[in-house]
């Protein structure tokens, strides 16, 4: 069985492991306390939700010969993280200025996905989000589409500068690492 991690073999020796959930979540472990995190999983050339590794308690390591791992530093999770947020409250933003009630509620239809990314890294005043759901959750009269915007325009910039800040520190690792 090889192993890749972002397209470089992994050395591997299994130490009493039988199935594919032994070994992934002992490579998950090790990744996560290295600070790396597992974005996409590949057996055989198939695809599999990285977050249950239920669906592999079943298979033996016999019967795989290839596993193919992309894993993101918690840097580069946060900066997709930031900007994700950034690019879809700058869409609300654009939505709200060119008019396009129907973009504003696909906008709105996306949000649960989009608050998911919110709790995880991104950090903004609570009653902007709380407003925000609520407002994206009412009916679109002009007062609303206004303080959807306001509220927007307050994520859309504090996530900017929560990517800016992001910058600035993997510019000092960098740094530091050279030194």
């Amino acid at each position: 069985m090889q192993i890749f991690l972002n397209g470089k073999e992994v050395q591997f020796t299994p130490d009493g492991e039988r199935y594919l959930s032994d070994v992934l979540t002992k490579l998950k472990n090790w990744m996560e306390g290295n600070g790396f995190f597992i974005e996409s999983l590949s057996v055989d050339n198939t695809n599999y939700d990285n977050h249950n590794m239920e669906q592999f308690c079943n298979i033996k390591l016999e019967d795989v010969n290839r596993i193919d791992v992309e894993a993101f530093s918690r840097l580069e999770l946060e900066f997709i993280q930031y900007s994700v947020v950034r690019n879809y409250f700058n869409a609300i933003i654009e939505a709200i200025d060119k008019n396009d009630s129907t973009a504003l509620k696909s906008l709105a239809d996306e949000y649960d996905e989009i608050q998911q990314t919110l709790s995880l890294t991104v950090k903004f005043a609570q009653d902007d989000e709380d407003r925000l759901v609520a407002l994206l959750k009412a009916p679109l009269d002009g007062q609303n589409v206004q303080e959807i915007r306001n509220a927007a325009a307050s994520i859309a910039k504090l996530s900017q500068e929560g990517l800016e800040e992001l910058q600035k520190y993997a510019k000092k690792k960098k740094k530091e690492s050279l030194d």
